[in-house]
């Protein structure tokens, strides 16, 4: 029963990223992606809360699989992160490559770290 939660839990994120992104191209445009960084941040802000809500005892392992495996899991993105890094590589733009590749990951790191140990982790 775990995986068709965690199947569909993914599902469910995908979709949210998906609308997330047009969300966020339609209100600030497509210069910067807006929308794989904001679904990157949040998604790794839920994964650390729930991770440290689990090791705290808050939460069963099977509430935390489907709830970061599935939904974080399809929510986040690397793929797409990536592409964009690589999309403002191809056009010479270095420093905002670079910039795309180092900021949005760090603060999803960082994110989830604190909402790791604000959550019992």
């Amino acid at each position: 029963m775990t995986i068709v939660l965690v199947t569909f839990a993914g599902g469910l994120g995908a979709m949210v990223r998906w609308l997330v992104d047009l969300l966020a191209a339609a209100r600030f445009g497509r210069r910067l992606p807006w929308g794989t960084i904001t679904v990157n941040v949040v998604g790794s802000t839920v994964a650390g809360a729930l991770a440290g809500a689990t090791l705290a005892a808050h939460l069963g392992g099977q509430a935390t699989q489907v709830a970061a495996i599935g939904f974080c899991g399809g929510l986040t993105t690397f793929s797409a992160a990536s592409f964009d890094v690589a999309r403002e590589l191809e056009r010479r733009r270095y420093g905002l490559g670079a910039m795309l590749f180092v900021a949005p990951m760090a603060l999803a790191v960082l994110a989830g770290g604190i909402a790791f140990g604000l959550a019992g982790g």
